[in-house]
């Protein structure tokens, strides 16, 4: 997505979905998978017929995501692409397999929304990409888009990983490489894979949070008692 342009939440825009899955193609390297997305999807694949190779969110992980960095310090999940396309993973016979699952950023398209300042809950941005036919015929009111797709437990959740990350990063980048490469599977641990399908995701998301600043803060201090003031 090349650009996006700041809307309103009254605002309405030109844009239809003639479901032709271009915005499903040349994806690669685009699509974060956040823990509330491999958790969802996990929750999708769990008892399914054919899928019981994939087990809870690491396994969603494992299967259809590969490592990436951000700043070369904090890991992060992107979704795989298939074949001369690029395709998202998902895309089956020109349509998502996992739609009633898929991740936010894919629900929230043709807009994105990001936590606001200056007493704003969230900003929104329209989406523009090469696919002109998208952005002709039919119309969307931003509210109602963002009503119908942006739940209140997806803002809970980007609201709060927005306050994360930038804590996450500081502690990282505090620490030297061999320290960072020793803790490198405790930060997947417990940011990406340490749920219970069988609980609400945001109570463990920030236990798991609580967990990872404190693990990492002793490695810091080298001392394993220093409570998470992250």
């Amino acid at each position: 997505m090349s650009d996006m342009i700041p809307l309103r939440s009254k605002d309405t825009v030109p844009f239809h979905c003639g479901r032709c899955a271009a915005c499903c193609r040349n994806i690669k390297d685009t699509i974060m998978v956040e823990p509330i997305d491999a958790f969802r999807l996990a929750r999708f694949f769990h008892g399914r017929s054919g899928y019981s190779q994939i087990r809870g969110v690491e396994g969603v992980y494992s299967w259809f995501t590969h490592i990436s960095t951000l700043e070369g310090i904090f890991p992060i999940y992107l979704m795989n692409a298939t074949g001369p396309e690029g395709a998202c993973t998902f895309l089956e016979n020109g349509r998502c397999s996992v739609y009633e699952a898929r991740p936010r950023v894919c629900r929230l398209y043709p807009f994105t929304a990001f936590p606001g300042t200056r007493g704003r809950d969230f900003v929104f941005y329209q989406c523009m990409d090469g696919h002109a036919g998208h952005f002709s015929g039919g119309r969307a009111v931003v509210k109602d888009w963002m009503y119908e797709n942006f739940t209140r437990e997806d803002r809970a959740s980007l609201t709060e990983v927005s306050d994360v990350i930038p804590r996450l990063g500081r502690l990282l980048k505090a620490l030297s490489p061999a320290q960072r490469k020793r803790r490198y599977y405790q930060v997947l641990y417990y940011y990406y894979f340490h749920y219970d399908l069988e609980q609400p995701f945001l109570p463990q998301y920030r236990k798991n949070v609580e967990t990872l600043c404190g693990e990492l803060q002793s490695e810091l201090s080298g001392s394993e008692e220093l409570p998470c003031t992250c």
